[in-house]
This record gives structure tokens, C-alpha cells and sequence, in this order.
């Protein structure tokens, strides 16, 4: 990744509490203290597949009952993804984020922990890639996070910057509520966002987004993304979206 001597990693939560249903990012603090330009290999925000990802995550409850293995394992092989490559230039910061609700169970009040690793997960990041690990913690309050929260993502999905608009078609197929329905039932007719419909329609589980998933698996091509998670989707693979 880097030059350990040169560039300095660290894993920090955005805050201690988050109210129920709220976005949950790990994030990655990275800066170039040397004299010339490093590279950094960032996740890969617009793929459902964490196998792509340099990040390895994992997530434990541990009050008020202790559950552990409340993420999905990344399973099969990278379907056309991989780290982005990142210059930082001398003197420059970069901070990389990674969602844990898509992939990571944490839908109920309690005390988590978070085993968090950087390290070389592709061919095209050097073989030296300098590893970095935190164990971090974080509180899901019983209060579910209000309709507010959601609105600055709901304004996203319409900005001309398309890696915007997937992060979050991203978010809020995995966490917004049902009173965002009709927002999220739009994902599979544009071409932009649609990878996030099976998903979106599976969390939804109203009748309306059960039609909607039927329909998608019904008029996607075979072979493509789509199909294949709506199919897992409505086998009801729980970590059908894991990879």
C-alpha cells in the first residue's frame, strides 16, 4: 500500500451512539507525511462484493447478550471489481469509509464491537501493503433514527456525480425504512442504481416489493447481477448480498 516510515493509517468510528437504523461507517484516516506522492488503494464503493474490498471487517454484540458472527463471510470470487487507486500527494489526507449495516447485523440496541483490518486483498496492491488493525466500539440506542437522517442520502440519489449517487442508492437500500418505499421501488428503473434494487425490494418485504422483486428476476437478462441476487433474494439467502 505504502511506505509505513511515509504514511500513517488509522480506523476511527464518526461518533459513540447511533440511533436504530441509522448509517454505521468504519472509517479509514490515511496521510501522506512524506516528500512525494503515495499511493493509497481505497474500497471499492459501488460493489456489493466485500471479497473486492481491502477491508476486513467483523462485528460482535456484547451487551446486553452476547452474540458474535454477525457478519457474513465474503464468499465466491470478484465478479469485475477491485480496490480504486488513490494518489495522495505530500501534506494530503484521505478518509475512506466503509458501511457496516449492508453487511453486518447491526439492527438491534446494544454495545458492539468491531474488528476492523486494512490489508492487500488484490494483485494490483503491492505485495509489501503495510496492514493496519483497530478494535473499535460503538452503542445502537433503542431509538429508531427519524426520517431526517435519511434525507441528505435521498438528496444524493439525484447528484450529477454518479459515484455519489451509488454510495447512496448503497445507504438507503440498505437501511432506510418503509416510509421510504416509493423512493426505493424507483431503483430498478434506472440503469445507474438498479445492482441496489434486489436488495432494497429484500429489506422492504411489503407486498408491493415482493411484486417488484418477482418482476425484476422476470425481466433482467440472465447472467446479470440483478437476476442472480433477486433469485437468492427470494430463496431467502440471508447473505445473499455479501458478495
Amino acid at each position: 500500500m505504502f511506505a509505513a516510515a511515509q504514511t500513517s493509517g488509522q480506523f476511527y468510528m464518526e461518533k459513540e451512539s447511533y440511533a436504530l437504523g441509522e448509517p454505521i461507517f468504519v472509517q479509514l484516516k490515511v496521510v501522506n507525511h512524506g516528500p512525494k506522492a503515495e499511493a493509497f488503494y481505497a474500497d471499492d464503493r459501488s460493489s456489493l462484493q466485500p471479497i473486492c474490498s481491502p477491508y476486513r471487517i467483523r462485528v460482535s454484540r456484547v451487551w446486553p447478550v452476547e452474540v458474535h458472527h454477525l457478519s457474513c463471510p465474503p464468499r465466491g470470487i470478484s465478479i469485475g471489481c477491485g480496490p480504486r487507486k488513490i494518489e495522495l500527494q505530500p501534506g494530503e489526507t484521505y478518509v475512506d469509509r466503509v458501511l457496516l449495516n449492508i453487511h453486518h447485523k447491526v439492527d438491534a440496541a446494544g454495545t458492539y464491537t468491531v474488528e476492523a483490518l486494512y490489508g492487500r486483498v488484490s494483485e494490483v496492491q503491492p505485495e509489501n501493503t503495510t496492514e493496519i488493525q483497530s478494535t473499535l466500539h460503538f452503542v445502537v440506542d433503542e431509538k429508531p433514527a427519524g426520517e431526517r437522517v435519511f434525507e441528505p442520502w435521498v438528496a444524493q440519489l439525484h447528484s450529477t456525480d454518479p459515484m455519489e449517487r451509488l454510495e447512496a442508492a448503497r445507504i438507503l437500500a440498505s437501511v432506510a425504512p418503509r416510509s421510504l418505499e416509493d423512493t426505493l421501488l424507483t431503483f430498478a428503473n434506472d440503469r445507474w442504481i438498479r445492482q441496489y434494487a434486489p436488495l432494497a425490494f429484500h429489506r422492504l418485504n411489503t407486498p408491493r416489493s415482493t411484486a417488484a422483486m418477482n418482476e425484476l428476476l422476470a425481466n433482467s437478462e440472465p447472467g446479470t447481477w440483478e437476476r442472480r441476487k433477486a433469485s437468492e433474494y427470494l430463496a431467502n439467502d440471508q447473505c445473499a448480498g455479501d458478495y
